[in-house]
C-alpha cells in the first residue's frame, strides 16, 4: 500500500464503537449549547425589566430523538494472542470506514459492498433515585 493510501486509511477507518461514541458526544454537546442559549437567554430576560413585565419567556429546545443511517465499509480484524506457541485468545474488533468518495477511489471500493447501521438515540428521563429501605 502507498504511503499517502496508509495515512488516508489510518484518517478515515476507525473502530465502530469510536465512530458511535463521536456521534453520541456530538449530540449531547449540541444539546448543551442548545441548554446555555436557553439559560442565557433567560437571564436576559429575567434581568431586563421590560421584558420580564412583558411575559417574554427563554425557548429551551432539546432533541427528543436523533435517527441515524451510517453507510461505511466494515471490516473484521483479529487478533490472536500466543505463548509459548499455542493460541491463548484472539479478539475481533469491527472497524468502519465512511462512504465517500475519497475512500471509494482510494481504495476501489464498491458502493454495493457497503454496510448501513441504523441506530436511534432517545432522550429519556433522569433514572429515579432509589433509596434504602
Amino acid at each position: 500500500m502507498a504511503d499517502v493510501e496508509k495515512v488516508i486509511e489510518d484518517v478515515l477507518v476507525e473502530p465502530l464503537e469510536n465512530v458511535l461514541l463521536h456521534v453520541g458526544r456530538g449530540i449531547a454537546q449540541a444539546q448543551m449549547e442548545l441548554d446555555r442559549n436557553s439559560l442565557a437567554t433567560k437571564v436576559l430576560i429575567d434581568n431586563n425589566k421590560d421584558l420580564s413585565e412583558a411575559g417574554l419567556k427563554a425557548t429551551w429546545y432539546h432533541f427528543p430523538e436523533v435517527n441515524l443511517e451510517l453507510k461505511m465499509a466494515l471490516s473484521l480484524h483479529g487478533t490472536v494472542s500466543q505463548k509459548q506457541g499455542k493460541v491463548q485468545s484472539v479478539q475481533y474488533k469491527v472497524y468502519s470506514a465512511p462512504q465517500n468518495a475519497l475512500y471509494q477511489n482510494t481504495f476501489n471500493f464498491q458502493a454495493n459492498g457497503q454496510s448501513i447501521l441504523k441506530a436511534k438515540i432517545a432522550s429519556i428521563p433522569p433514572p429515579i433515585e432509589v433509596k434504602g429501605t
